[in-house]
């Protein structure tokens, strides 16, 4: 046998056990590879999903950004409606409160006017009164002169009487 022969035949062996032993390393590396095929898909899929529901979120989100404007302007709106309603109101109190102030001023001077009066009306009893006091005084004292009138009268009468008598 020869010196090439028994390379060839080492060589084959070499080259079978390596072929061998690259066909297991193959295999594992391929199952290896299938598996992490498997978990890429898992992650790709996992990923499609979170970015579905992202998609999803994201549209809730933007739909309810919509709905925050569409509130945010009917509460400017209804804002600029109550300011100018109580802008409105309060310029309606103060035209009020100008009136009602109007009117108190001119009742306070008809009350004054009617004091006044009613100060003239005292003085004028007053007087009366002690022109009364005067006349009942001058009364009495007519009175009095009265009775004493009488009294002589019914004297003369009396005494008529008894020298006609």
């Amino acid at each position: 046998m020869d010196l090439d022969a028994i390379v060839e035949k080492i060589r084959d062996a070499i080259v079978g056990d390596l072929k061998k032993e690259f066909t297991e390393f193959k295999a594992e590396v391929r199952g290896q590879l299938e598996g992490m095929q498997r978990q890429l898909d898992g992650f790709r899929i996992a990923i499609e999903t979170m970015n579905k529901r992202m998609d999803s979120m994201e549209q809730r989100i933007s739909r309810v950004e919509a709905r925050l404007d569409e509130t945010n302007k009917r509460i400017d709106t209804l804002t600029l409606d109550v300011n100018r309603r109580f802008e409105s109101l309060t310029l309606e109190m103060n035209r009020r409160f100008e009136d009602m102030a109007k009117r108190i001023d001119e009742t306070n001077k008809r009350i004054d006017d009617t004091n006044k009066r009613i100060d003239e009306t005292n003085k004028r009893i007053d007087t009366l009164f002690s022109e009364l006091s005067l006349i009942r005084a001058d009364l009495k004292a007519i009175k009095e002169r009265d009775d004493v009138i009488k009294d002589l009268l019914r004297r003369v009468q009396k005494l008529e009487e008894k020298v006609l008598a």
